[in-house]
């Protein structure tokens, strides 16, 4: 109860600095990927890969930025516009399903207010924008600090199997975050592209606004996937009140969230989660109602955390247990 309500009172503090750590791994993951290359026989020094590593994430951060800052106006600006083609949309069901009286907003979903919800959607994305540099300032202290980082457990464990186990334990986390955010980065950037070329083909505005928010939601386990596909076919539908348009943007995200998220994503993960699909359900809503939208894509590596070091430990390894998918966790 306690930790539950530091976790909601601190969250303004929380919540960027566990993005900091996931980005500090993305950018240890990057910098492990330039390890291995070789120009001349040898690969560059360790503070030249992290060099590159930042400059590359800083470079995908500012196109982000730039997208949002850009474009996240211009979509609320055109609200009104989406909800008057929505009421047309709705007039023309009858006609569409053969029945004589048109159905009116309120009695198929109630009050909607399209323009509040937009405003809230770019509201979200231009707070993260706003809590970038809070971030970033947590990204550059962790690196200076992880030099210092394995004196600091020398000093803190001087007993050789006390100090082995704690390494064990997070040699074992950033191994399983660092592949799982790998993958997933490149996995959601495959799909907010290929998303963003099927808006562009059909004519959706703001592709490449559209195109980083199904980037982002990918990040979120199960759902994530589901509004990747629902938003852009609604705003599509929006947009030109015809289902020709809404037909082919649905079925083409559809299959791209299908082949990527469905059939290569698990290929490529393989068991480096290893977490209930029930489990990831239930993380997914325990986190979500604790930090919102924050919670829901931080959920996963939380709960690999949690996983992880349940496992180390006798008295808590039948809780690691019931985590995991397989029922094997090392330990």
């Amino acid at each position: 109860m306690l930790t539950g309500t530091l976790l909601v009172l601190g969250r303004d503090v929380a919540i960027p600095l566990a993005l900091a750590i996931l980005v500090w791994q993305l950018v240890n993951a990057i910098a492990d990927q330039v390890r291995r290359v070789r120009l001349m026989g040898q690969t560059a020094p360790r503070w030249a890969r992290l060099v590159i590593a930042v400059a590359v994430m800083l470079l995908v951060l500012g196109l982000v930025v730039d997208l949002i800052v850009g474009n996240a106006a211009a979509v609320a600006e055109a609200a009104p516009t989406y909800q008057r083609n929505l009421e047309r949309l709705l007039a023309g069901l009858p006609e569409l399903l053969g029945g004589e009286t048109a159905p009116t907003l309120a009695e198929l979903a109630g009050r909607i207010d399209l323009p509040a919800l937009i405003r809230n959607l770019t509201g979200t994305l231009t707070a993260l924008v706003g809590s970038a540099g809070l971030v970033l300032l947590y990204v550059a202290f962790i690196l200076f600090e992880q030099e210092s980082f394995e004196r600091k457990i020398e000093a803190l464990l001087p007993d050789p199997e006390d100090n082995r186990r704690l390494r064990a334990v997070l040699a074992d986390i950033e191994r399983r975050i660092e592949t799982y955010l790998w993958i997933k980065t490149l996995v959601s950037a495959a799909t907010g592209i290929l998303s963003w070329a099927v808006l562009r083909l059909v004519g959706v505005a703001f592709p490449e606004f559209w195109g980083l928010v199904v980037f982002m939601l990918n990040f979120i386990p199960v759902i994530g996937s589901l509004f990747g596909v629902a938003l852009p076919v609604l705003l599509t539908a929006l947009q030109f009140a015809a289902w020709g348009p809404v037909l082919t943007v649905a079925l083409l995200l559809g299959a791209i969230q299908f082949s990527l998220g469905n059939v290569l994503e698990p290929r490529l993960m393989g068991t480096s989660l290893n977490l209930s699909p029930l489990v990831i359900l239930l993380s997914l809503a325990v986190w979500g109602s604790i930090w919102g939208i924050a919670g829901m894509v931080l959920s996963v590596p939380l709960t690999v955390m949690l996983m992880i070091v349940l496992a180390h430990f006798e008295r808590t390894r039948p809780v690691a247990i019931l985590l995991s998918a397989t029922g094997k966790v090392e330990g």
